[in-house]
């Protein structure tokens, strides 16, 4: 089952967050609670606790505004589709024909400059 936060929760599993920063977050959207119509308040999921966690990690590393941390946090979320994406497209590659398997191979070797294992 997915666990679901309240706004102290929240406030309670991210340590270095306060009310004010978590506002701010959420009307940058760098999450994006919940709105359920039975209840009053926001509910966060999981995935947002920890992309809280990250923000305030970015937020302190870096020194990022809100408005800086959301984009970073949308060219993260890319990249992990992406990276899905990728996995997918491999998984159905792989379970092709061996000639298939071998062009896309030699492709990406090509593309990143690397000498095919064969070459080596």
């Amino acid at each position: 089952m997915m666990m679901e936060y309240t706004e102290e929760q929240v406030l309670a599993e991210v340590p270095q967050l306060d009310r004010a920063m978590l506002v701010r977050f959420v009307a940058a959207e760098v999450v994006i609670p919940v709105q359920a119509p039975t209840r009053a308040t926001p509910i966060f999921r999981e995935i947002d606790v920890a992309r809280l966690r990250l923000a305030c990690e970015l937020g302190d590393c870096l020194e990022l505004q809100e408005d800086a941390l959301a984009v970073v946090m949308g060219l993260i979320d890319q990249v992990h589709a992406l990276r899905a994406d990728l996995h997918a497209v491999l998984s159905l590659v792989d379970a092709g024909p061996d000639a298939l398997r071998r062009e896309v191979q030699s492709i990406l070797y090509q593309r990143h400059g690397v000498a095919e294992p064969d070459e080596q």
